[in-house]
């Protein structure tokens, strides 16, 4: 019976706490009843650990939490969060997005539908967080993607947390990967897809991904120069660590450090791409060299 499948909605915070706000009354507006809410705050500093104590005393037996006294980043506080979370399914929200009414009961129902369905995601309404105002859907700017692990490595990172659910005797006891920092979701995926099983996306939009100055991250800043290096580094690790899958990790790879062209005023790109096609790149990598260059009005490395 589908009502006794119970799903552990991880939420990952840190400093969010009139948007967090929004974001747990979202979760409690669940058609779908049978589902905790596990909470890992990564030190925040603005209240919001004593409103998460006032919604714990409100919903009895319904929130669990991990209140870190300091901050420690995104992948280790998502293990913190990982490591309370008890239930069949591990649904994925990042602190300041919100959950559509049906979201849990529609992706149970499919994951249960589906047992060689691993990691669901779904559509997301990317909505102006100071206006309310609907701007665009995911799906209009990020072609969905389903298929095996060597999809998965190939099409790379969905970009999409809060729209994820995995099947949590799946994810590894090690859970997110710690050294990387703030982008270990996609290598998560591959881990739990290592096994078999297979990513699907669901056509419907079950949710609303905000945006605003916080999340909005330029082509310079340290968080936006961070998370290209763990998609550079997850690239490495699925090469060193699954082999098998080596012509997918290359071509993915080659597409990373091409779409880092603008990242850290240029100087992020060039080396790192001449050291890809040095170390086994496909011929794109050395075109991307000869355009980059040319683009600057230099023929010299």
């Amino acid at each position: 019976m589908i009502r006794m499948i119970k799903v552990s909605i991880l939420i990952v915070t840190y400093n969010q706490k009139d948007l967090l706000v929004e974001c747990l009354e979202s979760c409690l507006s669940q058609t779908y009843d049978n589902f905790e809410i596990v909470v890992a705050d990564d030190g925040s500093t603005d209240g919001s650990h004593e409103m998460l104590i006032k919604y714990s005393n409100l919903y009895p037996g319904k929130f669990k939490f991990s209140l870190s006294k300091v901050n420690c980043g995104i992948s280790k506080n998502s293990n913190a969060g990982l490591s309370l979370c008890s239930g069949n399914y591990v649904a994925i929200m990042g602190g300041d997005d919100l959950m559509h009414p049906d979201k849990i009961k529609k992706q149970v129902e499919f994951m249960e539908a589906n047992p060689s369905c691993d990691v669901c995601y779904h559509d997301m309404d990317v909505f102006e967080s100071s206006t309310n105002r609907s701007l665009y859907l995911y799906s209009d700017k990020n072609k969905s993607c389903s298929g095996d692990v060597r999809t998965v490595i190939r099409r790379g990172a969905i970009n999409c947390a809060s729209a994820t659910m995995y099947r949590a005797n799946k994810i590894p006891l090690s859970g997110f990967r710690e050294d990387l920092p703030v982008g270990s979701d996609w290598m998560l995926t591959v881990d739990v897809l290592s096994k078999g099983g297979r990513l699907v996306y669901i056509p419907e939009v079950l949710g609303r991904y905000r945006r605003h100055s916080s999340n909005v991250s330029g082509q310079d800043s340290p968080i936006r120069v961070q998370g290209t290096k763990d998609l550079i580094r997850t690239c490495s690790l699925c090469l060193e660590e699954y082999p098998q899958y080596s012509k997918e990790a290359v071509l993915r790879l080659s597409m990373v450090l091409r779409e880092s062209r603008h990242v850290n005023n240029k100087t992020f790109y060039l080396p790192r791409m001449l050291a890809s096609f040095m170390s086994g790149g496909d011929l794109k990598s050395l075109v991307g060299i000869l355009a980059f260059q040319l683009s600057r009005g230099r023929w010299t490395l």
